[in-house]
């Protein structure tokens, strides 16, 4: 704690005045004491949003690619299913006894 206000006396200060200067001294450098602890509490507090924005603006950028991709890959399945560029299934059966068919093959590109 630095001492803003430094106690000073002179030898034709009477003691009574000299204590309540004394007083008003150390009320006023606790008070700044008090500041100064809220003011580097503050700052601890702005460095870690900042440091979150940063790791949160990567974590973004991420996220949005992986859903570009995503958004890519669901693309090409709708076309191939619904849309123009449908590939033919070839199927196969599984046996003569068994009338249900199997996908060989999707083309997606």
């Amino acid at each position: 704690m630095a001492n803003v206000f430094e106690q000073e006396g002179s030898p034709t200060q009477d003691s009574a005045f000299r204590e309540h200067l004394n007083k008003n001294w150390e009320a006023g450098n606790r008070k700044f004491a008090e500041l100064e602890g809220k003011v580097q509490s503050t700052e601890q507090k702005y460095d870690d949003v900042l440091g979150n924005q940063d790791s949160n603006a990567k974590d973004k950028k991420e996220k949005e690619t992986r859903i570009k991709k995503l958004e890519d890959q669901v693309a090409k399945l709708s076309l191939a299913v619904f849309g123009d560029g449908a590939t033919a299934v070839h199927t196969i059966s599984s046996s003569e006894d068994n009338h249900s068919q199997i996908a060989e093959e999707v083309k997606l590109d």
